[in-house]
């Protein structure tokens, strides 16, 4: 059986070397108190990346092969990490005509990256709009990536909100492309509020014999759960995308009467959206 962590399955289509990886180990550091004195954005930092002031990025590198891309970012120097913020990614087809757009609240790229020589920014370059021109390959840690996120072969596109789910865990917002074969048809499909896509994160993982997705919620000492979702497979192309969940163990201290008990895990295959208890894999832990 072969299971993945989110983190490894996407990493193998992140550009990075791992010279560069090594070269930017910290650039996604938490923010310190010598923010200000680690790089040249000291003057102005703090007014100018108020989540209100667009920054503008274009990648000089073709990305995944096919896609150049540019960003309109409005970095907050308050969020964690430091200048997370909202963005619209712009896509375009190096081989087609197709363009497409993907707003997102929490895109990132660390802080520290703009303090390299080649990527300088201050308060003249951030007012005159002029445009940051960046090798996505030099980004150590991704802002976003392409993986293959329902084991159809297919990668979908894979946005990263950095620290912003359970735990400080990342969290990923997942863009399913459809592409007709032997067609124009281009398609962008949005799968944020669609399970279980729409709670995956870094803890999520991932077994592809079984082709399943096993998310994880925590909920502190014997408080935690899990879901199993299975893919389903369709013989129609624009809705081959669907998973659905096959099975559920929870972790409680409580009885259903709300009575103190032992820590204890119930385990439940779900049929036909049905819980049903196995009671040989429940029951008390230590």
């Amino acid at each position: 059986m072969k299971k993945l962590i989110l983190l490894a399955l996407i990493a193998l289509s992140f550009l990075a070397s791992a010279d560069e990886v090594n070269k930017m180990a910290t650039i996604d550091d938490e923010p310190s108190q010598k923010a200000s004195e680690d790089s040249d954005l000291a003057p102005y930092f703090y007014t100018t990346f108020n989540g209100k002031t667009p920054i503008y990025i274009e990648f000089i590198d073709v990305i995944q092969g096919r896609y150049l891309v540019d960003v309109e970012w409005f970095p907050d120097w308050g969020l964690v990490p430091l200048l997370n913020g909202p963005a619209t990614i712009n896509f375009r087809l190096v081989d087609r005509d197709v363009k497409f757009s993907v707003k997102t609240d929490l895109f990132n790229i660390g802080y520290r990256m703009f303090s390299f020589p080649k990527y300088r920014i201050d308060a003249k370059s951030i007012a005159n709009k002029e445009i940051v021109k960046m090798k996505f390959s030099d980004i150590a840690n991704p802002p976003f990536s392409f993986g293959d996120m329902n084991f159809d072969g297919i990668n979908e596109l894979v946005i990263a909100n950095r620290q912003a789910g359970q735990r400080w865990n990342d969290t990923y917002e997942v863009y399913l492309i459809q592409e007709m074969k032997d067609t124009s048809y281009f398609n962008i499909l949005d799968l944020t509020d669609v399970l279980p896509y729409s709670n995956i994160d870094s803890t999520t993982e991932f077994d592809s014999d079984k082709k399943t997705i096993e998310l994880y919620y925590s909920g502190g000492a014997c408080g935690s759960s899990y879901e199993t979702y299975q893919r389903v497979f369709s013989d129609y192309p624009l809705r081959d995308y669907k998973f659905e969940l096959i099975k559920k163990i929870d972790y409680a201290s409580w009885d259903n009467d709300g009575n103190d008990i032992p820590c204890s895990k119930y385990v439940y295959d779900v049929i036909d959206g049905k819980d049903i208890l196995i009671e040989a894999e429940s029951g008390p832990v230590d």
